[in-house]
């Protein structure tokens, strides 16, 4: 009798440990949002299962800071889509990961400030979470279809998105959601701004948002800690007392102008 309860025990122990972990919560869909819809079983990852579905790029997803993420095959309008909706640490973190996986936007529905559609992907960027929806046909039925999949999403969030726009005084709002790069260390910027790479060397603990246009670059960079601040200004010979006094020009020709405590805002002409 000992000896078959505490097979019981193992056998639940098991499959208790087996038992995909659900990442907290998420606002993930199902019929009663989209009654015309049929949803195959979705899967669950955390951060420590994560690699056993994205092993290529994980990395950069952690880097963000990513906490969970919800994947769902849906059949819906005639069509398939493959939907993934990624929790990360917060909006800016969401943010982040979007700017550096959108491309060639060619339009930006109403759905979010950030938002990225091309025939066959929908990105959006809502609260903490990072939407991406593929459908497999790139027709205008399956566009529509990933944006009402990703109108019932949204409904489900109450979160309020990121405010990039502290970072870039000036530059609208459209135009961050098209062109600006959030980046948190090295493999961010690489994904999204390469020729930035080696600019801030070995630096830690900063996030930096990354403009390019015909005529300038941008870098608004914002470090944790005074050390760390302190440490990038001495790779590029800046002096701190200069920049205390506002928007200064360097002898190497970059415009550095505070922003805040431990923020620069880097402007370079082309």
């Amino acid at each position: 009798m000992i000896k078959y309860l505490f097979v019981l025990y193992l056998l639940f122990f098991i499959i208790d440990n087996c038992t995909p972990e659900v990442p907290g919560s998420f606002p993930s869909i199902n019929e009663s949002d989209l009654p015309d819809a049929r949803f195959e079983t979705p899967e669950t990852y955390t951060e420590n299962s994560f690699f056993g579905y994205i092993n290529g790029g994980a990395e950069l997803y952690l880097e963000y800071g990513f906490s969970g993420a919800w994947i769902c095959e849906i059949h819906f309008m005639g069509g398939k889509y493959k939907v993934e909706i990624y929790r990360m640490n917060g909006p800016e973190e969401a943010f982040g990961i979007f700017s550096v996986s959108r491309f060639h936007c060619k339009s930006v529905p109403s759905l979010s400030p950030f938002t990225c559609q091309t025939p066959y992907q929908l990105q959006v960027c809502s609260g903490s979470f990072y939407i991406n929806i593929i459908n497999y046909s790139g027709n205008k039925t399956d566009s529509l279809g990933s944006w009402k999949i990703a109108e019932a999403i949204i409904n489900k969030t109450d979160e309020s998105t990121a405010d990039i726009s502290y970072y870039l005084p000036g530059i609208p709002a459209e135009t961050i959601n098209r062109k600006a790069v959030l980046a948190k260390g090295k493999l961010g910027i690489m994904n999204g701004a390469p020729d930035w790479e080696g600019y801030f060397g070995e630096a830690k603990e900063y996030r930096v948002v990354i403009f390019q246009d015909q005529e300038q670059t941008m870098l608004s960079v914002k470090f944790s800690n005074k050390d760390e601040l302190n440490g990038f200004m001495s790779l590029h010979n800046f002096n701190p007392e200069m920049i205390s006094a506002g928007s200064v020009k360097m002898p190497t020709g970059e415009m550095i102008t505070g922003l805040s405590d431990n923020h620069l805002l880097i402007t370079i002409k082309k």
